[in-house]
């Protein structure tokens, strides 16, 4: 039996000590071991890394080189940076690897390299460790989608399918902020509401107004460019800033928008199809005005659109 006593142990109990845990180092490490000479053929595996090859014993591997199993992109840059620490003497850890081979998933490893000295400080070749983390990093990027969504989901009207209220003024702040800084441009706001909603809902009920609803979302995002960003921010308030747009371009946007909405009927049930209208107001960012003086500026501009007979845009 070994003796594992450290201060009554034989020198030729230390080196079976050695040996046992080199051999146990090489059967049982889930992570994977290797050690290689300065032309980077492999000197010595663990089981572990020549699982990760396809090979069943690690001696098979002795004079192999990773030319011999992975793609010779992966290989090169596994040898680059060998060269690189028999170079400097230094070792390079930390190293994000990305193994992809035909008909196999798309695996990841985490891996750190090392020099190989021999008992005089000579540099004989590498040795290096690597485990992998194919599947804590699908779940990192399954739980980094879920938080999107979710983030996602905070900022949405679920009604519509247009960005809420809240995002609505998140956004029009930082859009402030910027324009504040430029004087080559401008943004604008046009704000919408749907004419003779409370008559609607009235007379057709809660399901149908909410297709009005849907049917004038549809006409912004069918209208507004890439750059603009549309919102329902009330029960039938809508709002869509449009980036680097002034009154002029503006009032194009809005008019095709009115258009769409009113020569487009709404069915509202038991063979009924409705005409609906909405009225729309513009306003531009001047310098030194802030969020509530541009709204109120576009709510205003909607109001004289009602008064002066609905269906219309006025800026």
């Amino acid at each position: 039996m070994l003796n594992l006593d450290p201060k009554n142990m034989s020198s030729e109990e230390k080196s079976e000590l050695d040996a046992l845990v080199l051999d146990t180092l090489r059967m049982y490490a889930t992570d994977t071991i290797y050690f290689k000479d300065t032309e980077s053929r492999f000197l010595w595996n663990s089981l572990e890394h020549a699982k990760q090859l396809g090979v069943d014993d690690p001696a098979l591997l002795y004079g192999k080189t990773d030319f011999d199993y992975f793609p010779r992109e992966f290989a090169q840059e596994a040898r680059d940076k060998e060269l690189e620490i028999m170079r400097t003497g230094k070792p390079i850890l930390g190293i994000e690897e990305t193994l992809e081979r035909e008909g196999l998933r798309t695996e990841y490893y985490l891996a750190s390299k090392y020099p190989l000295f021999n008992s005089e400080g000579q540099i004989i070749g590498t040795w290096g460790m690597s485990r992998n983390v194919t599947d804590r990093r699908n779940i990192s990027k399954e739980l980094e989608k879920s938080y999107k969504k979710v983030q996602t989901l905070a900022r949405v009207d679920d009604l519509t399918g247009l960005y809420n209220r809240t995002y609505f003024y998140e956004l029009l702040e930082k859009t402030i902020n910027i324009y504040s800084e430029r004087s080559d441009t401008t943004f604008s706001l046009v704000a919408i509401d749907v004419d003779e909603m409370k008559f609607i809902n009235d007379q057709y009920g809660q399901p149908h107004g909410d297709a009005v609803l849907r049917h004038v979302a549809a006409a912004m995002k069918q209208h507004a460019r890439n750059t603009d960003t549309c919102f329902r921010v009330g029960g039938d308030e809508f709002m869509i800033l449009l980036q680097g747009c002034d009154k002029v371009h503006c009032l194009g946007i809005a008019k095709k928008i009115a258009e769409y909405v009113s020569s487009n009927q709404v069915d509202v049930g038991d063979g009924k199809r409705e005409t609906v209208t909405i009225s729309l107001g513009i306003s531009s960012y001047e310098k030194g005005m802030d969020m509530a003086e541009l709204i109120s500026l576009a709510d205003r501009k909607l109001y004289k659109s009602k008064r002066n007979g609905k269906n219309q845009v006025s800026f």
